[in-house]
């Protein structure tokens, strides 16, 4: 009897093995979004500035005891952005870490290595070029890696690191001002205004009651007005930054869209 609950048990436990062996697995994703990544490498960086360390010295400054699943996704991770380097087994933080976390705020070597970052995880870069316009909803999204083999939780955590890297790099590149009379935010390039140093009118946010809609308004230095409806519901922090960059944006194709002005013709005498 011993020895058939014995048997049994292994066969159980052989079940179970098979059962892990052929558990669906995605293709490879960062498991965080570039936003905790720069701050893994930063607190890397403080602790044992540019040497190389045992791994587990690595996660254990990220609050990890010891190297298992979820600190070892954490490392993938970080070497998916391109943040860490090994050297026989050891790791260091990479070049573009150092230049992300020293560089001054607003030079062009951080901005360069921010958006480099950003893009060097292949499932990223692949979504990247798929819509390079702007990213459509999670629902497509999901249907696009799920197609690619991506389990449904893959799928899940892809889409919030890529909408939070997303997110992170607008906040870090908002106030870039490049050379030349250029600011550049999210890839968006504008030349210096005409009407710069002159002050916008804003107006007191209105709320329509019956229909639930926030309006926001203001006039431009030219005269000319502006309006905002946010309707049906409050935004959170999340998803005003969505905007904020889906409204860069449809400015940007709004400018690129409009009729060129005809030169005007010198009078002649």
């Amino acid at each position: 009897m011993k020895e058939q609950n014995e048997q049994k048990g292994k066969t159980v436990e052989t079940k179970k093995q098979k059962r892990e062996k052929y558990k669906p697995r995605s293709p490879r994703y960062p498991c965080i979004s570039l936003r905790e990544a720069v701050k893994n490498a930063r607190a890397l960086s403080e602790k044992e500035g540019r040497a190389f360390v045992a791994k587990e010295v690595a996660v254990n400054v990220w609050g990890y005891n010891k190297l298992h699943g979820r600190s070892l996704t954490i490392l993938a991770s970080m070497a998916q952005y391109g943040l860490i380097n090994y050297q026989t087994g050891n790791v260091g933080i990479s070049e573009d870490a150092f230049t992300i976390i020293n560089a001054p705020r607003n030079s062009p070597e951080r901005k360069a290595a921010l958006e480099k970052c950003s893009k060097l995880p292949a499932i990223f870069d692949e979504l990247y070029q798929n819509y390079p316009d702007n990213l459509p909803s999670d629902e497509s999204l999901k249907w696009t890696l799920k197609q690619r083999g991506f389990t449904e939780e893959g799928a899940q955590i892809t889409i919030n690191c890529l909408r939070d890297t997303n997110m992170f790099i607008t906040e870090e590149l908002k106030d870039y001002t490049g050379g030349n009379g250029v600011t550049e935010v999210i890839g968006v390039k504008k030349e210096k205004q005409e009407f710069r140093g002159l002050p916008l009118i804003p107006q007191k946010p209105q709320y329509d009651s019956p229909k639930g809609n926030f309006v926001l308004s203001f006039t431009l230095p030219t005269g000319k007005n502006v309006t905002l409806t946010i309707s049906g519901c409050k935004l959170t922090s999340l998803e005003i930054g969505f905007a904020k960059q889906l409204l860069n944006n449809h400015l940007e194709i709004y400018e690129k869209n409009l009729p060129k002005e005809e030169p005007k013709e010198e009078a002649t005498s």
